[in-house]
């Protein structure tokens, strides 16, 4: 056990949230007023462009029989495309409307499919016209797309859209295709004013009964929307590869089929609301030699120690590095007729160079004795040109990986994409693993992806293709199209990007960037709906370049990131390479760490604990920009900070479970001692929240994704617990008194990543935008409050049942900058925690 261990966080209450702030009145749209001063003229657009969209259908459904194309499920159903009024409007309330939600798209389109041929729809605009009761809504309906046109510009990815007009009916296509299956969940009722308990339960419990009852439907439905799209792809001469992968609101796969046949589908089929191209998924491995001694015993772990699965081109299991941490027992192949779980990649191999990181970190021992403290388990998906086969469907592959190795809590993933993910829908892969993290006890770390040396794609462009742009480092790694990549934009994944660990210039050639600057090669935030990505950033190493105009690319040893590889060819066991599949392993080296530290920990304290732990290098962390946050996350992860304290630091910890519409407040007596008036020493305070629930792809913004979404707030400058108590949560009946102040008579914490994008240091993102939220601010010790509360808060996202928690983890550091102070034990006792003895028998 550590000297200065982790302690738990003081928690006072969890009561009702209750929002205090000032309330946001919604701005009625001009559009939306200008269809409300104009109803017959507004209702008479809706009517015709009704008619022409039923009429179009008709006519669409007789070509088709004409052409001998199968026909579809539900042929009545009509496809469309609206735009409402975001202020007001919730897509949900399309349901009223007749129209089954497809999908939410940016700027108020919405994809849906009328399902009753515009009865209900026209019924809305009749009221609206007659100005009957409340019949305003259809002003809130502003436009109906005409024609098949926006199921390109809406549903394809753009890669596939830039070549649309280009696929001839016989080219053969492989995507992944994204169903939509919802249903309306009614709200869930409120209790009335003078309603007694009694009635109120008995009323709720109804409720539940239905909702058990509709997601019944639900699965059924899904079941039958999966075999009705199984056999229409059948119909089009169309191959499935693998099988359905299921989500809250919709299921996908991957499937093979001629251009002719993908037009009709993209086109036609009603429940579509996203296609992707299958891209080839390939990986360089570079390698470099140098000639190391080593002369090394080593111990396998401990049975207890945590066990990092690594999913990559397979492992060189008896390697000596690596062989006393490895079961083979457990190793497994999922390539297509290949039982061997061997690291065949040349040039060293790449799964056992990322074992090699997860084991080891950034120093690999070259002497002595060394207990190992992490297993490594072993699945392999890449072939040995470093390739994942098509036949492969990652959503799927990570659903069977994770079944297969049960046992293991941490999984290392350092395959991406070789382009920059999208920004609309979270992809099928990402949102797999968000699915699979969803309980809080599996942690994928997955590394942010790659920019290829040269690629001749000019929308994907490589660091050459770059540099004979002008495009100068690092300013390339700020385009769009250095994006971090596919499933790197995982909501709850923590995803780590590459930093030089030293320099390189001599007279001809030099490195790109010098120590702890981001490497030439990694991918940049921000993540899909300006979430923080990458998360965290470790030494993945760097590329030297020559000083001429034309300059080629080459790895030079002090520069490059040292790896275990493989001696099949009779190379050294340790080497040189480069990239984020580097970094990546090092991060679930720390996540090891901790759980040899911390056990029973969930994988959100853990990845927690990683971020709170990092800190961006230099003085970048006293003053951040957003440029700092896109190219570097949170920073450097620390495994001494995530396991352990020093008389200058202290941490504290809890763990929970949250609904919507709850507070739990936290709160921290800071000492008089360390609050002197005299003493100017820093103290910097961080504090990182990290929780899982529910995704549903069918939406988009975090807060729609998931089905719970969490946030913290503090308490404000020279605010007492009592006062922030009352700004948070409603009071019960007979409480204490508590001060009535106003919350004019306080100052915000000015930490440097707020809850708008306007305030704070790091501007254009906001905290709550994020499933791991951290942030941080320096204070002179004097300035500091006799008690610093904190509030983690739930907030209803699509889980109609604001009753059903969703779980969490809280961190929050203190920690003397400038100045030999015993912050520990002074907190320590002033909160009267006690350090848990450990003994043995």
């Amino acid at each position: 056990m550590p000297e200065f261990p982790h302690l738990p966080l003081p928690k006072k209450i969890s009561r009702p949230f209750k929002f205090t702030g000032r309330a946001i009145e919604k701005k009625v749209s001009s559009i939306t007023l200008e269809h409300l001063q104009n109803r017959p003229g507004h209702g008479r657009v809706l009517k015709k462009a009704i008619k022409q969209l039923a009429d179009f259908w008709d006519n669409n459904l007789s070509a088709r029989k004409e052409a001998n194309l199968p026909d579809l499920p539900a042929s009545e159903i009509i496809p469309l495309l609206l735009r409402v009024d975001t202020s007001l409007f919730s897509p949900d309330d399309l349901f009223s409307f007749g129209i089954d939600v497809i999908a939410e798209n940016e700027g108020g389109y919405i994809i849906g499919a009328a399902t009753d041929n515009f009865k209900s729809l026209k019924d809305k605009i009749d009221r609206f016209l007659a100005n009957k009761g409340n019949s305003g809504k259809p002003s809130q309906l502003w436009e109906i797309s005409q024609g098949q046109q926006w199921r390109v510009d809406y549903i394809l990815d753009p890669a596939l859209s830039s070549k649309w007009d280009k696929i001839a009916d016989e080219d053969v296509l492989v995507v992944d295709v994204s169903i939509a299956c919802n249903v309306k969940i009614p709200s869930e009722p409120s209790k009335k004013e003078g309603e007694s308990d009694e009635h109120f339960l008995e009323k709720y419990q109804r409720w539940i009964e239905r909702k058990n009852a509709i997601e019944a439907q639900q699965y059924q439905l899904e079941e039958e929307r999966q075999e009705a799209f199984g056999n229409f792809i059948n119909e089009l001469d169309g191959v499935r590869l693998g099988s359905f992968v299921s989500y809250s609101d919709s299921f996908g796969c991957r499937v093979e089929l001629k251009g002719s046949a993908l037009k009709d589908l993209v086109l036609n089929y009603q429940y579509l609301f996203d296609v992707t191209e299958h891209q080839a998924l390939r990986f360089s491995s570079h390698l470099t030699e140098g000639e190391i001694d080593i002369d090394i015993e080593l111990t396998a772990p401990n049975p207890d120690c945590p066990k990092v699965c690594v999913i990559d081109s397979g492992i060189q299991e008896g390697h000596y590095l690596l062989n006393p941490a490895i079961d083979g027992t457990t190793s497994k192949s999922y390539l297509p007729r290949v039982a061997s779980v061997m690291d065949e990649v040349s040039n060293g191999g790449h799964g056992t160079k990322v074992a090699g990181a997860v084991l080891y970190g950034n120093s690999i021992p070259k002497t002595g004795n060394h207990e190992l403290d992490i297993w490594i388990r072993n699945a392999r998906v890449l072939t040995a040109g470093n390739s994942l086969p098509k036949e492969l469907f990652p959503p799927e592959l990570m659903e069977d990986i994770v079944a297969d190795f049960d046992d293991c809590n941490l999984f290392n993933l350092s395959i991406t994409a070789n382009r920059a993910s999208k920004l609309g829908f979270m992809s099928q892969w990402a949102a797999v693993i968000d699915k699979l993290m969803s309980t809080g006890q599996k942690l994928f770390i997955v590394a942010a992806g790659n920019i290829s040396t040269r690629t001749g794609n000019r929308s994907n462009p490589g660091i050459k293709e770059h540099l004979a742009a002008n495009r100068s480092y690092p300013d390339y790694l700020l385009s769009q199209s250095a994006r971090i990549a596919e499933p790197a934009q995982s909501c709850f994944a923590l995803t780590v990007g590459s930093i030089c660990s030293s320099e390189f210039d001599d007279a001809d050639r030099k490195s790109f960037g010098t120590t702890d600057e981001p490497s030439a090669f990694t991918r940049t935030g921000p993540g899909i709906w300006r979430m923080v990505k990458p998360d965290v950033v470790e030494y993945g190493g760097d590329y030297i370049r020559e000083k001429q105009n034309d300059p080629n690319l080459s790895q030079e040893h002090s520069v490059s990131a040292e790896v275990v590889t493989t001696t099949l060819h009779g190379g050294n066991a340790i080497g040189y390479d480069n990239g984020t599949s580097y970094a990546a392993p090092k991060v679930a080296h720390i996540a090891g760490k901790i759980l040899n530290v911390v056990p029973d920990a969930t994988a959100n304290l853990v990845r927690a604990l990683i971020v709170q732990s990092a800190r961006l290098p230099g003085n970048r962390f006293r003053r951040p920009t957003k440029n700092d946050i896109r190219l570097l996350g949170y920073g450097i992860p620390s495994s001494l900070r995530a396991t352990e304290n020093s008389e200058q630091r202290i941490t504290l910890t809890s763990e929970g479970n949250i609904a919507a519409k709850q507070a739990q407040i936290f709160s921290i007596k800071i000492p008089d001692e360390i609050r002197k008036a005299g003493d100017e020493y820093e103290i910097l305070i961080e504090v990182t929240l990290a929780y899982t629930a529910i995704p549903r792809r069918t939406r988009r913004r975090t807060s729609s994704y998931l089905s719970t979404w969490v946030d913290w707030q503090s308490s404000k400058s020279g605010e007492s617990y009592a006062h922030f108590r009352r700004r948070v949560t409603k009071l019960i009946d007979g409480d204490e008194e508590v001060e009535n102040n106003n919350l004019e008579d306080y100052d915000p914490m000015h930490w440097n990543i707020r809850e708008d994008v306007r305030w704070g240091n790091v501007q254009d993102y906001k905290r709550q935008d994020n499933s791991v939220q951290k942030d941080w601010i320096i204070l002179k010790s004097y300035s500091l409050p006799s008690e610093f509360s904190i509030a983690v808060i739930g907030h209803q996202g699509w889980e109609k049942n604001v009753y059903k928690k969703v779980p969490f983890s809280l961190v929050v550091s203190f920690e003397v900058l400038n100045a030999e102070i015993d912050i520990y034990n002074k907190i320590r006792i002033e909160n009267e925690i006690e350090i848990e003895v450990q003994t043995t028998e």
